[in-house]
């Protein structure tokens, strides 16, 4: 769904579906990602109850809330390059660095949370 109303938008905004269409896409996959595992507890747990009890290395594993975080942003800044009416063929690099950043941050600033099996 984030892919059509993003290219919706792009196409009412810039007139170029192909940004908002790449802007859906890595917002929705980012929702996909992080979304379940702030769905997961119930009533009665909260979110540290997913945390892991080791958590020395951060980044060795996937961390799924870190890249939903990420490829969001990378969302973001593809359909903001559209607005600074910049080609698309400089949103998508700038979007690969703003997700490797955010990841890289997100990923030693917040626990690795998994979901239950």
């Amino acid at each position: 769904m984030d892919v059509i109303a993003f290219t919706v938008m792009g196409y009412i905004a810039f007139g170029n579906v192909a940004i908002g269409a790449v802007a859906g896409l890595l917002v929705g996959l980012g929702v996909f990602c992080f979304l379940p595992v702030f769905m997961q507890p119930g009533e009665g747990s909260d979110l540290e109850d997913l945390m892991p009890a080791d958590d020395a290395a951060p980044l060795r594993g996937f961390h799924r809330v870190a890249a939903g975080f990420a490829l969001s942003a990378a969302g973001i800044v593809v359909f903001a390059t559209g607005f600074g009416e910049l080609d698309t063929l400089v949103g998508i690099p700038a979007a690969i660095v703003a997700a490797v950043g955010v990841y890289l941050v997100a990923g030693f600033a917040m626990p690795n949370a998994q979901l239950r099996s």
